[in-house]
């Protein structure tokens, strides 16, 4: 997210692609970009279109905004426009090739696969903020530095009240206080 407040002067009317976005971590990312304030259009890819549009469905328990499902093999469409694409697919599991962001639009990659290949080719794991072709990219590890840090406060806050609970939405609070 960082990356894209670094390329325009808002995320407002950002698009975001999540490949891999029907899984835990997708699913998790998906409902904060579109909890966000600002007005992020969320683009959610899995290998079934119908698993897609039932997460994208799913995801309307916790915000009125939508998130638009997409079958991953229609890469072309899916980064069409998008801002940024993130990759939060299994292990070990190329998502995107090179050849497909490098003739885009995107301005941010971000890749959370840190066993080899990666998720998004070209982004290596230990980038964070590392400018590949004009598109800042992160990969697994670059992000991991800023996650631990959330942890350690997330956890420190916990020492702070007994009734003190930690969500998803708690967690982006505070990275975005640090």
């Amino acid at each position: 997210i960082d990356g894209l407040y670094r390329t325009q002067d808002s995320l407002d009317g950002a698009t975001a692609v999540i490949l891999g976005g029907t899984g835990p971590v997708g699913q998790r990312i998906a409902r904060l970009f579109l909890g966000m304030k600002e007005n992020i259009s969320v683009r959610l890819a899995s290998r079934s279109i119908d698993k897609a549009a039932a997460v994208c469905k799913s995801l309307k328990r916790f915000t009125e905004r939508d998130a638009h499902p997409f079958a991953s093999a229609d890469l072309d469409h899916l980064i069409d426009g998008a801002d940024l694409v993130l990759s939060a697919g299994a292990a070990g599991v190329q998502l995107l090739p090179a050849s497909a962001w490098q003739s885009s639009s995107v301005k941010v990659l971000i890749d959370l696969n840190a066993v080899p290949p990666a998720g998004i080719e070209g982004v290596e794991i230990n980038d964070k903020a590392k400018d590949r072709d004009g598109r800042l990219c992160w990969g697994a590890l670059g992000v991991g530095g800023t996650k631990m840090k959330i942890h350690r406060h997330a956890v420190e806050s916990l020492f702070e009240a007994n009734d003190k609970v930690i969500d998803a939405e708690e967690c982006l609070a505070i990275g975005r206080s640090l």
